[in-house]
């Protein structure tokens, strides 16, 4: 790229150590845009004669940029963090069918919508809970960068959920910068130890029972677990932290993880077409973590994600248990939060009702 520029030997050969010093001998990522910037004559304002550099600029990612900036005989090196755009908007939409179809009929994203399941998943039946005439309210942040093909992140801030006469109210905040959770509106926090589902909400095509008509085995075998209707390369979430305890063929249940996340729980996710990169027998993992993919192997008969939860090494029904909230807020955070959920809530108001 630099024999494009009309630069001397000395100056090639100086530009080409300092990048090499970065990436050693691997190419350049393919699809970035580098960006050169030349010294300019302070009378014209044209590039002075054997155009000289100044600056080199990589887009390395969305959120990144790598710069060589010259400073005499010297190039100096360093990553810069690109900031986000932020614009913060409100989505609304009233139930007729199902709150993902009808949310998704008045324009909300289907991001938030599954942000909207994780958050009041152990409060509220996502499949079955809602009639018509519930409605929904939502508060959220859009974050771009100014980079191309950047992708956009979109975090509610606040939501209200009106089911069955009775209002709902999430509000996020973060404890320390950067690391945040959703709490009521008495500062206790929604979240718990375990997450409702292992996948963002999909549908239940199979619940836990003693004694369900197989249809490969046609025969009535106790089924226990819940199965999630997927396509094929659906990402699979951990419900807890835990260790992998196995992740490879398990007989009937094809491509399996077992997770241990405590001396009492452990969680089973079968049938996956493939893992994620990392994970292997010993490792640690964090609730959420993408730890692999629904497919269809071993004794299924389509794409699918079997999800299996045990309790002191029994089959107990996930949609039976309930784990206490994580927190209450303290006093001194309290006041903060009280403060912030006023602004959210004046936000929230104004949202026009679809």
């Amino acid at each position: 790229m630099l024999n494009r520029f009309r630069l001397a030997s000395a100056e090639k050969r100086l530009w080409s150590r300092s990048v090499l010093a970065t990436f050693g001998s691997k190419p350049l990522p393919r699809g970035k845009e580098v960006h050169f910037y030349f010294a300019k004559d302070s009378a014209n304002g044209r590039p002075k004669s054997g155009a000289q550099l100044a600056a080199v600029e990589l887009d390395r990612s969305d959120g990144m940029s790598f710069i060589w900036e010259k400073d005499g005989r010297t190039i100096l090196f360093q990553r810069v963090q690109r900031p986000y755009d932020i614009d913060i908007q409100t989505a609304s939409a009233v139930i007729e069918t199902s709150l993902f179809e009808d949310g998704r009929k008045a324009g909300i994203q289907p991001a938030l919508l599954s942000q909207l399941a994780d958050i009041f998943s152990w409060d509220l039946d996502f499949e079955n809970g809602f009639s018509s005439g519930d409605t929904v309210k939502i508060l959220y942040e859009k974050r771009t960068r100014k980079v191309k093909d950047a992708k956009s992140y979109l975090r509610i801030l606040a939501a209200e959920l009106m089911n069955a006469g009775q209002k709902h109210t999430a509000i996020y905040f973060e404890k320390q910068r950067g690391t945040g959770g959703y709490y009521d509106l008495d500062g206790r926090s929604l979240a718990r130890s375990f997450l409702r589902f292992p996948l963002e909400f999909a549908s239940i095509t199979s619940q836990f029972a003693e004694s369900r008509f197989h249809p490969i085995l046609k025969a009535r075998v106790p089924h226990t677990g819940i199965d999630f209707a997927a396509p094929r390369g659906t990402p699979v979430r951990a419900v807890s932290d835990g260790v992998i305890a196995q992740a490879g063929w398990n007989g009937p249940y094809g491509k399996t993880i077992d997770l241990q996340h405590d001396s009492r729980f452990m969680s089973r996710y079968a049938h996956l077409h493939n893992f994620a990169e990392g994970i292997t027998h010993g490792v640690e993992v964090k609730k959420g973590q993408i730890i692999g993919y629904v497919g269809s192997t071993g004794r299924s008969t389509g794409p699918h994600l079997h999800f299996e939860l045990y309790k002191d090494q029994q089959y107990i029904n996930p949609l039976s248990i309930d784990f206490p909230a994580e927190d209450t807020l303290e006093p001194a955070l309290l006041r903060i939060f009280d403060s912030q959920k006023l602004i959210y809530l004046v936000e929230l108001s104004a949202a026009p009702q679809t």
